[in-house]
């Protein structure tokens, strides 16, 4: 019988690292489980991305934000709490939109190739987090993650998308970038989130209208009393 996983939601008691490795700001707090989407380096055309950075941009100039300066990021910190979030929700909801039509190569449609991602999300839990549901899509992933304490969360991906791109590449006899180096993730606010986003990773696949053989999902069960 498998233990429901450990749940830790965000406490805004609690002390809280925000940093940037692109674009995004993300958030850190000890112990709290995270919903982490990363893609393929092909998902998004250059095109599209220039439009998000235009909308990011304008975004930011109605809030008196001048995104052409050094220091735009640390006026973003500086916003309150809501406006933050509202800016973190607008581009999630842009990017699993976007990333539900299959844009680029798709390389994770082959079964072969995706069960090497399916392996590594499987080899980490409960070495350097617990895996919760996950879905491996055809351009994507989405997983519920909840790293252990000495285990940073991008540090953990690194690891996983470091080691699979290496097999995947060897596995196509090619080289080169496979995932996009940034990664979304969200820490997951309470229990009713976590089942909202739970619900939406087990669709993803019947949403975005795969076969059955285009995609992989596991489920997991929490325990909710935190």
């Amino acid at each position: 019988m498998n233990v429901p996983l450990r749940f830790k939601p965000f406490d805004e008691r609690d002390k809280v690292r925000i940093y940037y490795s692109g674009c995004l700001p993300h958030w850190r707090q000890a112990g709290c489980t995270y919903f982490v989407t990363f893609r393929l380096a092909d998902s998004i055309p250059l095109p599209v991305l220039k439009q998000w950075e235009y909308e990011r941009n304008v975004w930011l100039a109605a809030r008196r934000i001048d995104p052409l300066t050094s220091d735009w990021k640390t006026a973003f910190r500086n916003l309150p709490p809501h406006e933050r979030q509202l800016f973190e929700r607008h581009f999630a909801s842009t990017l699993f939109e976007f990333l539900a039509r299959g844009e680029g190569e798709c390389v994770l449609r082959d079964p072969e190739i995706r069960s090497i991602v399916v392996d590594a999300l499987s080899y980490f839990h409960s070495q350097r987090l617990d895996t919760g549901d996950f879905a491996v899509m055809p351009n994507h992933v989405h997983a519920l993650m909840t790293p252990y304490s000495g285990f940073e969360l991008e540090r953990v991906l690194h690891s996983i998308k470091s080691y699979t791109a290496k097999q995947i590449n060897q596995k196509l006899g090619r080289s080169g970038p496979l995932w996009m180096e940034e990664s979304y993730d969200h820490i997951v606010r309470d229990g009713e989130e976590l089942l909202r986003i739970q619900s939406y990773i087990r669709a993803n696949p019947e949403k975005a209208g795969l076969g059955e053989s285009e995609y992989s999902v596991h489920m997991a069960e929490y325990d909710l009393k935190y």
